[in-house]
């Protein structure tokens, strides 16, 4: 006896198969669908009749422990989010000072070397791309510091790089490769998990 055979008969062995079917294969004598009842009458008797369900009694809490529970949550809340009040301070001074001093070399920018802000003007009836207040992040915050963001590699971005060394005559607006690759450590976001590494130098 082959394996389909040996299916087949522990198949055909099980109760629910050697019940008597109809043609639509449903059992005799057994209806799977309830009777729609003919009144609302009848429903409502029915459901009378029933016996009530009982849920099982919840666990109370009382308002005090909810509120003492509540009270630690937000003295937790408090303690990580306390920030010393001096290094608050000189934060928000300090961005204060670099944006104070921004606003000012584009004042006085604007006044004695017109020429250079000639993108932040009106152009043959054009309104400039961004304004000088939009700008004002990319042109005298973040463009004092950009020679340390967007480096130039060459090879593969492993645990070490080739960087490809550059300098700025203009403070940052332009940049010119001097030819020189120094070998330094890659402390970039996509080598983060360490599986940018490939084989070759």
């Amino acid at each position: 006896m082959g394996k389909g055979q040996r299916a087949v008969q522990a198949f055909k062995s099980t109760e629910f198969i050697e019940k008597p079917r109809d043609k639509d294969g449903l059992l005799f004598g057994e209806n799977p669908f309830k009777e729609v009842p003919s009144t609302s009458a009848s429903l409502l008797s029915e459901k009378s009749a029933t016996p009530a369900v009982t849920t099982p009694a919840v666990p109370t809490v009382s308002k005090e422990t909810l509120e003492a529970e509540l009270k630690d949550l937000s003295e937790e809340s408090k303690e990580l989010e306390a920030v010393p009040t001096f290094i608050l301070v000189t934060t928000y001074l300090s961005f204060l000072m670099l944006i104070v001093f921004a606003h000012t070399r584009d004042f006085f920018g604007k006044l004695f070397h017109p020429e250079q802000y000639l993108q932040l003007r009106e152009q043959n009836g054009y309104a400039p791309m961004v304004s000088d207040f939009e700008s004002l992040w990319t042109r005298r915050l973040y463009g004092r510091i950009r020679d340390c963001f967007n480096r130039p590699i060459t090879g593969v971005a492993g645990g070490h790089v080739n960087l490809l060394e550059r300098m700025s005559p203009d403070f940052n607006r332009t940049f010119e490769f001097t030819g020189r690759v120094r070998n330094v450590l890659n402390l970039a976001s996509y080598n983060y998990l360490g599986f940018a590494q490939s084989e070759g130098p």
